[in-house]
């Protein structure tokens, strides 16, 4: 006899069933490198090497010129994290770091319930190391920042594309309302020509995101009124309704007052910030173009 499947059960299986067939087809097109936790994932050198050239792209974007990005750790300290209200918006996605307490012995029968948080998390997003940088002060003017680095988000997937630890790229402003907004802006037309040249039609879509801290069902509901975030989606494998790839953010005054930065015109400094998954564009690429690099737009 067979047990009944509910439906919910069937659908369940039919969506794992499918992003084991995805993650299959892109570990046999030497792309990926499997492992046994869901979301994390190792990558190939043609994966690296398809990285390296986004990475190359978005570097040639910039309005300014850069020579490249600043990398930062993996891990930050837990104080700005909590200072931004990260941990009061989504601390079920917040990775902790614990050890073992200083002189502990293999042989004190001291085990996993014996270790204790230590005084750093793992990176929710890059943006988090930029504003620690600017606390407690008032910059006399705009400040750019071009930073990457690797981020983690514990996010329980089995979805090709959404990767619990992951790399991304970031291009911030800290200013005056009408600097931070004029960025935004700038950066969304940026981002549309960005993708048009690598070949990958995205759709642009009104979002929300965890800045905001206590009330942030609440708040999540005026950012999206306020048109504060935008995310640029596009399929990354095939049955995928869409996954975003890149976003702009406007985070008006939240940080700048959460970190104590001064805007030279009074009150606090707003910010906003481009934000680049650069895993998730690689594999829109190979969604769209194929396997062979070689066949890719020149853009990349």
């Amino acid at each position: 006899m067979h047990a009944r499947v509910s439906a919910p059960d069937v659908a369940a299986a039919g969506g794992r069933e499918g992003a084991g067939r995805a993650l299959d087809r892109l570990v046999r097109a030497d792309w990926l490198l499997p492992t046994a936790a869901a979301g994390v994932l190792g990558f190939t050198a043609k994966f690296e090497a398809a990285l390296a050239a986004v990475q190359s792209a978005l570097t040639r974007i910039h309005p300014t010129g850069t020579a490249g990005p600043s990398w930062h750790a993996p891990v930050v300290p837990r104080g700005p994290i909590e200072r931004a209200q990260y941990t009061d918006s989504f601390p079920h996605l917040l990775g902790t770091v614990h050890a073992l307490p200083p002189g502990t012995g293999g042989s004190s029968g001291t085990g996993e319930d014996g270790r204790v948080p230590t005084d750093t998390v793992l990176a929710p997003a890059v943006c988090y190391s930029v504003y620690p940088s600017l606390a407690d002060t008032m910059p006399d003017g705009p400040r750019h920042f071009d930073v990457a680095g690797t981020c983690y988000r514990h996010e329980a997937t089995s979805e090709v594309g959404r990767f619990r630890s992951f790399r991304m790229r970031e291009f911030v402003a800290v200013g005056t309302e009408e600097a931070a907004l004029a960025w935004r802006d700038e950066w969304t037309e940026r981002c549309r020509a960005l993708f048009a040249g690598l070949g990958v039609a995205v759709r642009v879509q009104e979002a929300s995101d965890p800045f905001f801290g206590p009330g942030a069902e609440f708040m999540r509901a005026s950012q999206i009124e306020q048109s504060l975030k935008y995310e640029f989606v596009a399929p990354v494998r095939p049955g995928d309704a869409g996954t975003a790839i890149a976003s702009v953010n406007l985070h008006k005054d939240h940080l700048g007052e959460r970190f104590a930065i001064g805007s030279p015109d009074g009150g606090w400094a707003h910010s906003s910030c481009a934000a680049f998954g650069l895993e998730r564009i690689v594999l829109a690429l190979v969604h769209v173009h194929g396997d062979d690099p070689d066949d890719w737009p020149a853009a990349v």
